[in-house]
């Protein structure tokens, strides 16, 4: 029996031996750099992607199985470029778990891992055959999937997975996102886990740091989290989530956003989970509509989304919003306490949310959904409402409409079904002090069909009003939506703000007067008020057209009367369209007393407008009257006008101005000067002042008074604001006027520079029998400076061409009347008197009284008032 003993014992040493002498040939003879082709070539037969190993494979068997690599990259599906990189990493597997079927990793050490991330236009990842069964599958040589080897090491299988733990650093992965024009780096990667281990938690760490250009980012990341992955049962979650992140993205722009909470996803079952849900975010919003000391949040204490099930479960979900944009305040809140959706039953309590806006204007919006009922695949809302109030100065505009709310999962459509609501202004200017109509109708919305519907219609000034609309292609970038807007009559003035009161030019021309006593002032050696004490001019309000990007709107308008303040329209016609960033109107036509008006119209998002509008047979008297509130000419007219501009101010559009305006009246009059009287007025006080006497020359501005003429031509050429007015004849019995030099009208300033010719008649028209002999045949320049609304007038006397003023202004009593009192008496100004101004036959001396001066301004009004 020892003998045996022996023998087995003497065998199993030398099997011993025999092991520990092969297992070292193995390990001095064993080169898997060797085996670099042949995994090469599965890897490509099973992923059709390109694996490259440039450096050394190392390997250990004992203890553990020990695996070091460095310099590899995996290509993108069929393509050559690099999907993603590793510039070293190594791990070791435990070789008595293998026995007992568990996976035992060593702490996993990764260093330059670089992944290029990237999603088509069809939205689909550079990865997603590697996830995707069937891509796998489709391959020519891949006889087991990747997802479902994935799928069955985690649940068809006993084997168990631990890792002791994963380091990386040095990482890198940068996104590109083709269908949205995003471009994202995640640079300067560096991540911790704790013991990873089979549908159990683990705890990771991350951060990062993100860059990009389209759009800019530039920011700091910081995560923690408890995770649990069981890629075989697609299920994953995050519990005590705290991430945090700092600096710009997009136009967000120091920023701070933190989340917390505990986030949950069962992919099997489509369940999504989350619980103490916060977000916060500050920092300010910058570009097209800033908006600074952002701070927001977003709350929830329970969401629940069971896709399978259709069930949705919502519990204390509130968010809040604040900023400042320009001065105006911004103010968001919502708040949903409960809300329970399922196939059995739907619930909520009421839903509510209010918007506003503060500022010069205030706008205020408050959204309600109450009395929730059916299930998840039809639920309705007794009620859905709207209110809304936008505040402009004295002037309120007021909004409320109310609706049940229904919505089909099924047929995935929805409605408004009975829409009840009024419109209304508040103002004081208003004659019954405001203003208000109702209106009905219902709003459709068809995701199946591709469609929303619009049918509403309202009573407004006594005429019916009625809209409708359709928008087609609504998942796509771009929606069509094509629409028709008919009512018997619209007064805008019910509902635009009103003119600047008189009282405001008033307050203008007492600043004027101001100013230049200031300017006295400082002549004279006072000191000037300090430079911190003058309010500095409000920056130019901007004009944005950004909205029409990404629109495409088509639609008519048929109005039956229209009020734009005192103007009327009668019939009018519009087609209007916005497509490719620019609103078009092709067609305006309009009745515009007694004649006819027709035009087209065109602006774009580039801030570049343009406008073509022609007028015929127009009758002039009462179009001036309702569009100045002054009676200056009658007649029949025809006017021509084509104009274009560009920018993004109202003072940019005014300095680009180009175009022309055109003017023609027939069988006409100008209204409050009659030119024979006026005449032979001024040639007696000519003739008086020549023989040494001031006689009184009353006003030449006489509402009862008007000079006929039987044409009245004007043409103005602009270019880049500045005008030259190229042509202008008005030819009557006794006078013509026409053009003369300089003929400049600056339109961003406002002002004025040309010299009328007037010139007299060398015969009397026959039936007229006044004194015109001084000044018959005379061709009188009068030259017109200074701002629009108070122009100044001088007659240039020396250029005019006729003895008797010749010998007046060489004699040089016109020089020795100057200053006299008895002009203000001899030569009223015909200006009117502003209040509280000394009465013109005050003893109070005129300073300045220029009788030549004064008899120009009578001449004057052969022009208009």
């Amino acid at each position: 029996m020892n003998v045996w003993l022996k023998r087995v014992l003497f065998s199993l040493v030398v099997a011993l031996l025999l092991a520990v002498v092969g297992l070292a040939i193995f390990l001095l003879t064993f080169n898997p750099n060797a085996y670099k082709s042949r995994l090469e070539s599965l890897v490509f037969e099973r992923t059709a992607r390109t694996l490259t190993i440039d450096g050394d494979i190392g390997l250990s068997l004992f203890p553990r199985i020990g695996l070091s690599v460095s310099d590899v990259a995996l290509s993108n599906r069929d393509a050559k470029d690099t999907f993603v990189s590793i510039d070293s990493a190594r791990f070791a597997v435990a070789i008595w778990p293998l026995l007992s079927n568990r996976l035992v990793v060593d702490h996993v050490a990764v260093t330059g891992l670089k992944a290029y991330v990237v999603r088509d236009a069809r939205g689909r990842f550079n990865f997603s055959d590697l996830l995707d069964a069937d891509g796998a599958a489709a391959s020519a040589a891949a006889p087991v999937p990747l997802a479902a080897a994935a799928s069955a090491s985690g649940a068809g299988s006993d084997l168990n997975i631990d890792i002791a733990g994963l380091e990386l650093k040095a990482g890198r992965v940068q996104y590109v996102d083709q269908r949205d024009g995003l471009s994202t780096t995640f640079d300067q990667i560096e991540a911790n886990t704790g013991r990873v281990t089979y549908d159990q938690p683990f705890d990771v760490s991350l951060k990062a740091v993100i860059t990009g250009n389209d759009p800019v980012q530039n920011a700091q990341l910081q995560a923690q989290a408890l995770l649990r992955l069981n890629p075989g049962g697609r299920g994953y979650s995050a519990q005590k989530i705290n991430v945090q992140l700092n600096g710009r993205l997009g136009n967000l722009d120091q920023s701070q956003a933190t989340l917390r909470g505990n986030l949950a996803y069962d992919g099997k079952a489509r369940n999504f989970s989350a619980d103490n849900l916060e977000l916060a975010l500050n920092g300010n919003i910058v570009g097209a509509h800033p908006i600074q000391g952002l701070k927001a949040s977003l709350t929830a204490a329970q969401l629940r989304l069971d896709q399978r099930n259709t069930a949705l479960k919502i519990d204390k979900l509130a968010l809040r919003a604040v900023g400042q944009d320009s001065g105006r305040a911004m103010d968001l809140a919502l708040d949903a306490p409960a809300l329970a959706i399922s196939p059995d039953s739907a619930q909520a309590d009421p839903v509510t949310g209010t918007f506003k806006w503060t500022g010069d204007d205030t706008l205020a919006i408050s959204l309600g959904l109450e009395g929730l009922s059916g299930n998840a695949g039809e639920w309705q809302f007794r009620a859905a409402s709207l209110d809304g109030a936008l505040t402009q100065g004295e002037r309120l505009l007021r909004l409320k409409l109310t609706s049940p709310l229904a919505w089909n999962m099924a047929l995935r459509k929805g409605s408004l079904s009975a829409i009840k609501g009024d419109m209304g202004v508040r103002d004081q200017a208003l004659p019954s002090g405001s203003y208000e109509f109702p209106m009905i109708g219902s709003v459709h919305l068809g995701l199946v069909q591709d469609l929303l519907a619009a049918d509403l219609n309202a009573v407004i000034d006594g005429g019916q009003a009625a809209f409708k609309s359709q928008t087609t292609k609504l998942a796509t970038p771009q929606p069509q939506t094509r629409f028709t807007l008919n009512t018997e009559k619209l007064d805008l003035n019910r509902w635009l703000p009103a003119p600047p009161a008189a009282a405001a030019a008033g307050s203008g021309g007492a600043g004027k007067d101001a100013a230049k006593e200031a300017g006295k002032s400082q002549d004279k050696g006072q000191g000037a008020a300090p430079a911190g004490d003058a309010k500095a001019p409000p920056a130019p309000a901007p004009i944005d057209l950004s909205f029409l990007q990404g629109l495409d709107v088509e639609g008519d308008v048929r109005i039956g009367d229209l009020r734009v303040r005192d103007v009327q329209l009668m019939g009018v016609g519009i087609q209007a369209r916005v497509q490719k960033g620019a609103l078009t109107v092709p067609k305006l036509a309009a009745g515009l007393y007694e004649g006819t008006l027709s035009g087209q119209f065109n602006a774009a998002a580039d801030q570049t407008f343009g406008l073509k509008l022609n007028l015929d047979k127009v009758a002039v008297a009462p179009l001036l009257q309702a569009a100045l509130g002054r009676n200056l000419l009658s007649g029949r007219g025809a006017a021509q006008i084509d104009l274009r501009a560009q920018g993004a101010t109202l003072d940019a559009l005014q300095r680009s101005l180009t175009g022309r305006a055109a003017l023609q009246v027939r069988d006409g009059a100008v209204q409050g000067v009659d030119a024979s009287r006026t005449l032979a007025e001024v040639a007696a006080a000519l003739g008086n002042v020549l023989k040494g006497r001031l006689d009184a020359l009353a006003s030449p501005f006489d509402s009862r008074r008007s000079t006929a003429f039987s044409s009245l031509d004007g043409r103005l050429d602009l270019k880049d604001g500045q005008g030259t007015l190229s042509k202008l004849s008005v030819v009557s019995d006794l006078v013509r006027v026409s053009e003369g030099k300089p003929a400049r009208i600056d339109v961003p300033g406002r002002s004025l520079d040309l010299v009328l010719q007037a010139q007299v008649a060398a015969r009397l028209p026959k039936g007229l029998d006044i004194a015109l002999t001084p000044l018959l045949g005379s061709t009188i320049p009068i030259h017109i400076t200074g701002p629009w609304d108070h122009p100044e007038y001088d007659v240039s006397w020396s250029s005019i061409r006729n003895p008797s003023i010749q010998r007046a202004l060489k004699s040089g009593l016109m020089e020795l009347l100057k200053g006299r009192d008895l002009i203000d008496q001899a030569l009223p100004s015909p200006e009117p008197e502003a209040p509280g101004a000394a009465p013109k036959n005050s003893a109070a001396p005129a300073s300045g009284a220029d009788p030549v001066e004064r008899i120009g301004k009578a001449i004057k009004g052969l022009l208009g008032q």
